[in-house]
């Protein structure tokens, strides 16, 4: 099942927005769409770990659909919200991310 997430790019100092397959178990790779940095993931049971990979070990998974942006996705969102900080923010903000997910690639 991909899943759209959200990272920092340290390297150019930007967020990426990018999808994740979180039914393969394993090494992902994200790939900046600005800079080319990589950033590397592992993938355990759905979840995303907290787990980094050196992107020169063994198999790994790409992810699709990146972006970037100089603003959190979640911070644009919740700024648009009458009520930013509440859970029901945050839930209606993931079911748009994996939502926007589920496009024809």
């Amino acid at each position: 099942m991909k899943e759209r997430q959200e990272l920092w790019c340290h390297k150019c100092e930007n967020y990426v927005q990018f999808d994740i397959d979180v039914s393969l178990n394993g090494n992902h790779e994200i790939i900046c769409p600005k800079c080319g940095h990589v950033h590397c993931r592992v993938v355990k049971d759905g979840i995303i770990t907290d787990d980094r990979w050196d992107s020169r070990n063994g198999m790994t998974f790409l992810t699709s659909g990146a972006t970037y942006s100089t603003a959190s996705t979640y911070t644009l969102y919740a700024s648009n919200g009458s009520s930013a900080s509440t859970d029901a923010s945050y839930f209606t903000y993931q079911s748009w991310m994996t939502a926007n997910s589920n496009r024809a690639s």
